[in-house]
């Protein structure tokens, strides 16, 4: 059974929040990125999910709530620096591959270049049928 939780006036359905502040988020972050020291294991976003007993999606969401978002992008600077530390070793196939798919707007194979209409929209004549 769901808990509800009445906040001025309007009903909140679910699971309380993981975290109630910026500090046990940070904790919780301090403490899965030693225990992958510990352990000689790379930290990602899945492994901390798993270790923090949240969703993807809740993972996400304290990215996007502005209270959180500033430690969630730190933890993902701190990780993508592991990651990127890893491509001089000698097998850097997997840092590749996880760069680009957890950091796909920083790392990718092409850049597209548009050298036809720099950007403006295309306007194509078709001449009416009698």
């Amino acid at each position: 059974m769901k808990k509800v939780v009445e906040k001025k006036g309007k009903k909140k359905v679910g699971r309380p929040p993981a975290f109630t502040n910026d500090e046990e988020l940070q904790a919780s972050l301090f403490l899965y990125l030693n225990e992958c020291v510990s352990k000689k294991k790379m930290p990602n976003k899945a492994g901390y999910c798993f270790f923090a007993k949240i969703s993807r999606d809740s993972y996400y969401e304290y990215k996007k709530n502005s209270r959180y978002s500033d430690t969630i992008k730190q933890f993902e600077q701190a990780v993508e620096s592991e990651w990127v530390n890893r491509l001089s070793g000698s097998s850097a196939t997997g840092a590749i591959f996880y760069l680009k798919n957890a950091f796909r707007d920083h790392y990718k194979d092409r850049i597209e270049t548009d050298i036809t209409s720099k950007g403006e929209q295309i306007h194509i004549y078709i001449p009416e049928r009698k």
